[in-house]
């Protein structure tokens, strides 16, 4: 993607506007039970009139009780996104974009699973023990969005996102964006 993004830019860079920061915040559903938010802060930089190239980072918090309501589970994360978007509407006031990134992901989990206990002559018992772990992986993510244009230098939209930043999640909020 990026030699996409660097070939891309060298072909087409004349008569292009410079880069965008973003800030944004999300809701994250990660499972059924556990939700929570993502703060974002990105940098948008247009390739062509129908391309543009991101590079950003994410931190996720979700936490919740689906198995039990004895162990708060949780993820932490912090991704590393790179994207290209295909921009297939674009006017003075908005814009829509579309398209694939690769995601980098460093987290801290904790998870509870059922373990069943038979007993000789008695009842099942079943407990809940935690489970933390932490790791890294990387994953691909498609990416929706649209921005409305205020002036030349502000805008605002909305973005949503599958992407695999742990394990499957869904994420989508506002974001705001100042042209530099």
């Amino acid at each position: 993607m990026m030699i996409i993004a660097v070939a891309t830019n060298a072909q087409y860079s004349e008569g292009i506007g410079g880069g965008s920061i973003r800030a944004g915040v999300g809701y994250v559903h990660d499972f059924p039970g556990v939700a929570g938010t993502a703060i974002q802060a990105e940098y948008i930089f247009p390739l062509n009139d129908w391309l543009q190239g991101g590079i950003g980072a994410k931190h996720i918090y979700t936490s919740g009780y689906p198995r039990t309501n004895t162990v708060k589970e949780y993820t932490k994360a912090n991704t590393i996104d790179f994207e290209l978007l295909f921009v297939p509407l674009h006017t003075e006031n908005a814009s829509l974009r579309i398209g694939p990134g690769y995601t980098f992901s460093f987290y801290n989990i904790r998870r509870s699973y059922p373990v069943f206990t038979a007993h000789d002559g008695q009842s099942t018992t079943v407990s809940y023990p935690s489970v933390d772990s932490k790791g890294r992986v990387r994953g691909v993510r498609i990416i929706g969005e649209y921005e409305r244009y205020f002036n030349d230098s502000f805008s605002a939209g909305v973005r949503i996102e599958i992407a695999k930043a742990y394990g499957y999640v869904a994420i989508g909020g506002p974001f705001v964006s100042f042209k530099l």
